[in-house]
């Protein structure tokens, strides 16, 4: 999935699946061929920060158990990577090109808050219900993207569904605060069609290409 919005000036969104590997190399064919002035990525700051040291300083990256299913129910569509080869690859390129990358999603702290005012004790038991399920429940999803999108659609649902609403809302603004004139998104594209639908309300006067057609373009452009 990917997006371009072109105006005073241009954002290219990406959207990936973040648990396979094949979405770092996408990210990183897509960074080679243009000359970006800044990347935002769909994490925190902080966790910019945390996967920027894990470069560094590899480490065994502990997961709860709804990521240990979805990574191993994804492994039928490739090799996968934790942490996310996408975002892996966007700061290490980007650091090496001199690139700012920054981080959209929100704060951890209030994060927090907006949990506590979103996730009701019922969104909290009919989730720990449906986590037993994952391993058994059929899947109807014969690629990587509908199987992300479909088991986003069965956890987030009540008070969940409402964050993830936030986050979108959220990382649209953040988007055209932080943008440059070249911009590059990488998301997760759970959240991709809601961010794209914000920055249509947000961005006035830009023209929204969205199609595949975009990323034909941006791969085949000449290196600068």
């Amino acid at each position: 999935m990917n997006a371009e919005f072109i105006g005073a000036d241009r954002i290219f969104i990406l959207g990936v699946v973040k648990a396979l590997t094949s979405s770092g190399e996408m990210v990183e064919e897509a960074i080679n061929r243009q000359d970006y002035d800044t990347i935002l990525l769909s994490i925190t700051d902080e966790e910019v920060d945390g996967l920027r040291e894990f470069l560094k300083h590899p480490i065994e990256i502990e997961m709860d158990d709804v990521e240990i299913i979805y990574e191993y129910l994804m492994r039928k569509f490739g090799r996968t990577s934790i942490p996310p080869a996408a975002y892996i690859k966007a700061i290490s390129l980007a650091d090496r090109k001199k690139i700012r990358v920054s981080g959209i999603d929100i704060p951890s702290g209030t994060y927090e808050d907006l949990f506590v005012d979103s996730v009701k004790l019922s969104d909290m038991i009919l989730l720990s219900l449906k986590k037993r399920r994952l391993m058994s429940r059929s899947w109807a999803a014969n690629d990587p993207e509908s199987f992300s999108l479909a088991w986003d659609k069965y956890l987030s649902k009540g008070g969940y569904l409402k964050m993830e609403r936030e986050r979108a809302k959220y990382m649209a603004s953040e988007i055209v605060k932080r943008k440059k004139s070249n911009t590059l998104v990488v998301m997760e594209i759970e959240r991709y069609n809601d961010v794209v639908n914000g920055l249509s309300s947000l961005l006035q006067g830009y023209k929204l290409r969205e199609n595949s057609e975009v990323m034909k373009e941006v791969l085949s452009s000449k290196p600068f």
